[in-house]
């Protein structure tokens, strides 16, 4: 990989809970996302909240802004992704979404 300027590195953290059934297959694709978020300058790290408490989806931004998310990351309908061919199954512009909104909160006290 090619030395990524320090302004193009993104750090996402995720803060989720941990799947009662899956518990090797969730940490196995955890470990996936991360490997593969190194080749293009995405740390990528997880935590497990252990207490039980997480349920808002949301993304919190180093400038300040929260983003709330009412499904999650779940947003596109069902697409058949063992299709080798499918446009859908490589290029989001593809997919149909579901119904969703977001909602972005401005909470930077340097530009009130």
């Amino acid at each position: 990989m090619k030395s990524e300027a320090q302004e193009d590195k993104v750090a996402v953290h995720l803060i989720t809970l941990r799947d009662e059934f899956k518990v090797d297959m969730q940490d196995e694709s955890f470990k996936k996302v991360q490997d593969s978020g190194r080749t293009v300058g995405i740390d990528f790290t997880w935590e497990f909240d252990e207490g039980g408490i997480v349920h808002a989806r949301h993304i919190v931004a180093e400038h300040g802004s929260k983003i709330l998310l009412d499904r999650g990351l779940d947003i596109f309908q069902h697409y058949e992704m063992t299709e080798a061919f499918a446009f859908a199954n490589r290029l989001q512009e593809f997919r149909s979404s579901k119904a969703f909104e977001i909602t972005n909160i401005w909470n930077n006290p340097e530009n009130d």
